[in-house]
């Protein structure tokens, strides 16, 4: 394999674990567009892993994006100017897709929201980076609950689209869309802080994947045991919601587990990538090329829809593999000609002069 062909890691912008998980991420979210939501047998429990906790953790990786991108010394103004055209080019093409008629909830948009707010955040030294991802993880799903108990119409997870009135789509992006900010923000806070640390330290991977696992084991075993003592909920206002770590709920146990879930994988796929960099290389390559593989799954699921869906776990893995694979190949062959991906270079092209000139 020639130089062209590897993760462009020697930059300290690109770190070859982090692709994979990426990767992971629109996979997971792919695995829950097409197959059964169900839970009744093993085979489906174990295919909705990735409910609810692939979002995350493509949040939590955009997260640990901005540090790098503002890891150089006096670079934090770039940094913003790149991330504010990033919210440019997210909210129109997110707005655009989800008017289209795939059955998806886009989250793209919802990134503009996320990446104006990593902009006022970048510049925060770790320690109060920490505290505040710390206190609107516990004060977010809090405050949720207590909209939702008093005002049940404003959080209906509305998803808002391209010729909505602009103050609707200020609404659903911080507080009544899928994604709000109010429960989102702490998946992008905590991998601001996780970017931080010393990603290529074997400690530090090691202490992401036990640390994050052992969150993610520890949240949903608490949602299991407190909805066993005290019963399921009977209606949004019922406090025991506060014990549902369902996926998408936005309920402090399951915002918990889902950014330790994210924590650990990101923790496993940065072991794998500096041990067996060569086996891990079409991963990478294809989370390299995430936003064009997110976006152009979108557009099979528009056109192709009947024949992607599937209501079986067999059926629905046949989905995910094929296109998997097509997906993989074509970012292989994409990498081994370009240095980004189609809509990739997009987010970067202004600011290309730039970063090459930094160097």
């Amino acid at each position: 394999m020639n130089d062209q062909e590897q993760p462009r890691e020697q930059d300290g912008a690109r770190i070859g674990g982090t692709d994979a998980a990426r990767a992971l991420a629109v996979v997971g979210m792919l695995m829950v567009h097409v197959g059964p939501r169900d839970r009744t047998n093993l085979a489906e429990v174990l295919y909705n892993l990735p409910h609810g906790r692939a979002s995350i953790l493509f949040v939590f990786l955009a997260g640990i994006g901005i540090s790098l991108l503002s890891a150089r010394p006096g670079r934090l103004a770039i940094a913003r100017l790149r991330l504010f055209w990033m919210a440019l080019v997210f909210l129109p093409l997110g707005l655009t897709l989800q008017a289209l008629d795939h059955g998806i909830a886009v989250i793209l948009h919802h990134y503009a929201i996320f990446y104006v707010l990593g902009v006022f955040a970048m510049a925060l030294p770790s320690r109060f980076l920490g505290l505040l991802a710390a206190m609107i993880t516990l004060c977010g799903p809090l405050l949720y609950f207590a909209i939702r108990a008093q005002w049940p119409d404003l959080v209906g997870r509305e998803t808002v689209m391209v010729g909505d009135n602009p103050l609707d789509v200020i609404d659903g992006l911080l507080l009544t869309g899928p994604y709000p900010l109010l429960t989102w923000s702490p998946a992008l806070l905590w991998g601001m802080w996780v970017g931080r640390l010393d990603l290529r330290s074997g400690q530090t991977q090691f202490q992401l994947l036990l640390v994050g696992g052992a969150v993610a084991v520890i949240a949903a075993a608490a949602g299991a045991i407190g909805l066993q003592i005290f019963g399921a909920p009977d209606g949004v206002a019922d406090w025991r919601q506060l014990l549902s770590d369902a996926p998408h709920s936005q309920m402090l146990l399951w915002v918990i587990g889902s950014i330790g879930a994210a924590s650990g994988v990101t923790g496993a796929m940065l072991i794998v990538a500096d041990r067996w960099p060569r086996m891990l290389w079409p991963l990478v390559a294809l989370g390299q090329l995430a936003l064009s593989f997110y976006v152009a799954h979108l557009v099979a699921l528009y056109v192709f829809g009947d024949l992607l869906r599937r209501e079986s776990v067999g059926e629905a893995m046949v989905s995910v593999i094929v296109v998997t694979a097509v997906a993989v190949g074509f970012a292989v062959i994409w990498r081994r000609h370009f240095p980004r991906g189609p809509l990739e270079a997009l987010l970067v092209g202004p600011f290309d002069g730039t970063t090459r000139r930094s160097r």
